[in-house]
Parts: C-alpha cells; structure tokens; sequence
C-alpha cells in the first residue's frame, strides 16, 4: 500500500469516524483540534522525517488512539444512553464537557511542546552512527546463556506451568511486586539478547563454519525458549507486542523499516484491528465452537459492538487523566513526589518506609472514595505524570524530555552497536504501554529489559574477554 492510499484511507475513516459518533459539539472540536496538529505530525513523519523515527511514528498513534478515537467513543456512548448531566466514564469519572475541553487543550500543548522540541532537539543533537561495537566469542557466549536458560526454566518451572494452568492476575497475586520484575522482565529476557546476537552472528558470517551451525541450533533453541518463558497466552499484551513486532523487525527488517511502515502498521493493527478482535477475545463463545460453527461469528457481532473493545480499562488513559486533573484541583498535591516514586522504583518499600504509591493507584483509590469506583490498579498515561507532578509546567517539561529521549533513540536505532539498534526499537513499540503508564511500572519494566539485552550481554562478553586474554 502506498503512502497517498494509506493517507486516503486515514481521512476517510476519520470523516465517517467524527460524523457517526455523537459528542457535544465545542467538546467534538477540540478532539478534532488534537486530530488535526496530529494528523500534521503524521504527514511530517511520513513525508518529510529523513531519519528513521519508529518513536514518533507510534507516539502519533497512541495520541490518536487513546486520546481521540477510544474518548469520542466514550463520550459518545455516554450520551447515547440519554446523557442528563449524570453520566460517567468506565472509571466512574462523570463527564463534563468543561473538562474534556479543558484536558484537550492540555493534550493540544502537550503534543505542539513535544513537536516543537522534537525539531529543536533534532537540530541541535547529531545523530550520526556510532563507532561500530564488536561482539566477541559470540557462540562461547550463546553457549553460557544457553546453560543458564535451562537453569532458568528448571528452577521457575513451577511458576511457569502455575501460569499456562491459570490467569495472570491469579499468578500476579502470588508474587511479589519485586519479584515479578527480576524474574518476569529481567531474567525472562535475558534469553533475548541471545535471539539477537545470533541473528546477527549469522548476517555477518558468510562461510558455513563448524560454529555456524552450532549458532543456528542455538538460535532455535532460543527461540523456543522465548516462546516458552513469553508465551501468548500467558503474558501480558504490554510485554507480547513489543517482543514480537521486535522478533518481526529483527527478521524482516524490509516490513518495518521506514517510518510510513511503522505508522501504517501501528495504525491499521491498534486503532482498527484490536478493536475488531474483541469480537473474539470478549466472545459469548469460544474459539473452538465459532470455527466449528461460524454462524456464531455474526451472532457474536450483533451482540457486540465497537463500545465493548473502547469502553473498558484498557482504554482507560483519557478519563484517567480527567480524574488526575480533578484529583490535583482537589486535593493537596507535593510537587515532585510520583517522580521520585518512579525514578527510585528499586528502593523497597520496607527501606523507604514513605515510598509514595504508584499514581495508578492514587487516582485508582481517589475514584474509589470520590466517585465509588471498585478497582484500584488503574493504569495513568504520560500527560498525567507530567501534570500531578508539576501541573502545566509539568506538561511542557515533560513533552520536552521525551522528544530529548526520542534523540537518543535515534542515535541508538541507527547505531553500529546491534544491541542498541534493537533495544532502540523494543522501546518504540513499548511506547505504547509506556506512554499509557502509569511511569513507575513503565519505567521500571523497560529499564529491566534495558539490562537484560545491553548491560548483562556487555558484562558477560567482558568476562570472557578477561578470561581469554588471560
């Protein structure tokens, strides 16, 4: 598909999109405010952007997504039931239409703040390719890794099998916060960087060496380890994505190599695929009785609706940060306190006896006693972060500093270094957990991953190193 079909495709939609769904009118024009600096970002990223940017491609489709497409629905379906001034979000947040046009407007300087420093910071930092790093003795450290891995598997086997027998959150009740991060998103990873590293062993070896086929065997192996540790029907969806469009670019590259790739990927698979699966994953019936009678597809359809995929928890990011700025309005806010919250993740709570709470749960505990809501572990986007901690000064230093991390991402993703490149583009399709929050867990999960495939791989090849030239 090329880029002006794709393009008419994407007016098209949000032609009929803006005209079929019903939102007061000033609170609609400030959605299509959002849509179009937007929509100018995206043409920019497609059109113009020399440099591959998989970053700002998915950081347009989560604001399209989580911010336009998954609220009007919201919205819409609030006032389809008749709206009288009583009608809530799924968190129970009332709607208002002050308040949406008053988040908008924030959303609106978020993302011109974020834009602008984007082209600043573009200029100013270069981002020209790094000194090519080595990797040594790669089969003797695939070999290592491989041991470790059986290891691995041995002594969480039980765990392992707990999870493919039950539900995430039963298992995620038996484990401590802690632990879920160093051996879910730390040591589960750490196979990866084997994924990788044979994979690049492999592109850059052209003789049929003895120690070619060894690694060949072992990336199979490997492979087959991910699947085991980080299996679809195990892991969570803000962990699978990212793994396996990573697997996907790391293999075939030429899908996912331009920034018109990534933004018509992203696009067609969050704002229009997902929502469509629902019709499978939030099914009356299951999967084995609608291939074995497919006129249950229709039914499932006709029962089913658009509102079933958006209005849930897992498009929660818009009203949340309503709630956010409702709760900063309301009550006392420490300028500052959830990011210390998130930057010292590590620090237990049993050292850091007044360790804030994450801001998912504050907002999620807010929502309780204000608004009697019944859950608490609520996810909080970026924006939030960026106005409970500093308000609008908050929004425009946060915008600034993810556009100056986006430089570095840059430089990475076009790094001699193949560690970098592709922990470079993990992290841009983890932008879509990571922007939908809330940060500690986000910044705690990638800064896991960050040194399961580039910190411990660099040590151990250092070890070796030490050992062969001793």
């Amino acid at each position: 598909m090329g880029k002006k079909l794709f393009l008419v495709i994407y007016f098209a939609f949000f032609l009929i999109f803006f005209i079929a769904f019903e939102v007061p009118i000033l609170t609609e024009l400030s959605f299509i405010l959002n849509f179009i600096s937007l929509t100018f970002f995206m043409i920019y990223n497609i059109q113009y952007e020399k440099e591959f940017s998989p970053f700002l491609s998915v950081f347009i489709v989560f604001q399209i997504l989580f911010f336009i497409v998954a609220p009007v629905v919201q919205i819409d379906f609030i006032v389809s039931k008749g709206f009288d001034g009583s009608g809530s979000f799924i968190q129970n947040f009332p709607f208002t239409e002050g308040m949406c046009i008053r988040a908008n407007a924030y959303i609106f300087l978020f993302n011109i703040v974020f834009f602008m420093t984007y082209l600043y910071f573009k200029r100013k930092i270069r981002t020209s390719k790094d000194i090519s790093y080595n990797y040594p003795q790669i089969p003797l450290y695939l070999l290592a890794l491989a041991f470790f891995s059986i290891l691995l598997i041995l002594f969480n086997f039980k765990s392992i099998l707990f999870q493919y027998q039950n539900e995430f959150y039963k298992e995620a009740e038996q484990t401590s916060v802690s632990n879920y991060l160093i051996v879910q998103k730390f040591l589960y990873f750490i196979p990866f960087s084997a994924v990788i590293l044979a994979q690049y062993y492999l592109k850059s070896k052209k003789k049929l060496t003895v120690n070619f086929y060894v690694v060949v065997i072992l990336l199979f192996f490997f492979i087959a380890v991910i699947l085991f540790l980080k299996n679809p029907l195990t892991e969570k969806r803000n962990a699978l994505g990212p793994l396996y469009i990573t697997l996907l670019f790391l293999f075939f590259r030429k899908i996912l190599n331009t920034n018109y790739k990534v933004t018509s990927f992203m696009f067609f698979s969050m704002v229009l695929i997902f929502p469509v699966l629902t019709i499978i994953t939030h099914s009356r019936y299951t999967l084995s009785q609608m291939i074995a009678k497919p006129i249950l597809i229709s039914k499932n359809i006709e029962y089913l609706s658009v509102n079933d995929a958006f209005n849930s928890l897992h498009y929660d990011a818009y009203p949340n940060f309503l709630a956010t700025i409702d709760f900063y309005d309301k009550k006392p806010v420490v300028y500052g306190e959830q990011l210390s919250c998130s930057l010292f993740f590590f620090v237990p709570r049993s050292v850091w006896k007044d360790k804030p709470e994450t801001t998912g749960f504050k907002i999620g505990n807010y929502l309780i006693d204000k608004y009697k809501f019944n859950f608490n572990n609520l996810s909080n986007p970026y924006i939030s972060e960026a106005y409970i901690n500093f308000g609008i000064i908050g929004i425009i230093l946060f915008a600034s500093a993810l556009s100056y991390f986006f430089m570095i991402m840059i430089k990475w993703i076009q790094s001699q270094d193949y560690l970098k490149v592709v922990f470079a583009f993990y992290f841009s399709i983890y932008l879509m957990y990571f922007l939908r929050g809330d940060l500690t867990n986000g910044f705690a999960f990638i800064v896991a991953f960050w040194m399961a495939v580039i910190v411990v791989p660099k040590y151990i090849f250092a070890l070796i190193m030490y050992y062969v030239r001793k």
